[in-house]
């Protein structure tokens, strides 16, 4: 009885690596490696803590993967926004998210060498963050939910184009400037009365 729980444990474990592996070899789709394996317990039974990260001053309600993956982002109730060099555990960046309230969401636009970032608070706030190549941190309001802004999605085909939701039941396509003397344009897709929204993801179909 206990070699063949042993066994039926191994082969759990065998089968989550199975998916690990299959999902970036790109012979596994993200959405159905979640299916599959998102609530795995042989996977959570795995992980182990490899480094605390200590500086904010608050609940940290964001941590977010640049593309290259060396370097996390985090966002907390203490409106600060930091950049992290995870395996050593240093700090690259650390500044002021220029929000007046709790920073929900913070998230890396793709293609910007990590130095384009989009946030969102309980302030109602999508603000973006351009951080030079000196290290000097600017940050600009793009839009403002009536409520606290929850989420963002990115369009990871996209350098500059995002969505935002909130509890106003509102989600806005953003855009945010190329360079800094460029405008932000961004259009409103109608959201129901009064509905409020916490969540939201992007989903790309190809088509033949």
């Amino acid at each position: 009885m206990a070699m063949a729980m042993r066994k039926k444990a191994r082969s759990c474990v065998d089968q989550a690596l199975l998916g690990v592996w299959q999902r970036e070899l790109g012979e596994l789709s993200t959405r159905s490696f979640a299916h599959r394996l998102g609530a795995s317990k042989d996977l959570v039974l795995r992980l182990d803590v490899y480094k605390k990260l200590e500086k904010h001053g608050g609940c940290v309600n964001t941590v977010s993967f640049n593309e290259a993956g060396d370097i996390l982002v985090s966002g907390s109730d203490d409106r600060q926004v930091i950049l992290w060099n995870w395996e050593i555990g240093e700090i690259k960046h650390s500044f002021q998210s220029g929000h007046t309230n709790n920073v929900f969401q913070a998230n890396f636009m793709p293609y910007a060498c990590g130095r384009s970032i989009v946030t969102c608070a309980a302030d109602g706030e999508v603000r973006h963050v351009q951080i030079s190549e000196s290290g000097q941190v600017d940050t600009s309001l793009l839009a403002k939910h009536q409520g606290r802004a929850h989420k963002l999605a990115i369009d990871s085909g996209s350098p500059n184009i995002f969505y935002s939701c909130g509890e106003d039941g509102l989600v806005q396509h953003l855009e945010v400037p190329m360079s800094l003397l460029d405008f932000m344009i961004f259009e409103t897709i109608s959201g129901m009365d009064h509905l409020t929204l916490v969540n939201l993801q992007t989903t790309f179909v190809l088509q033949n």
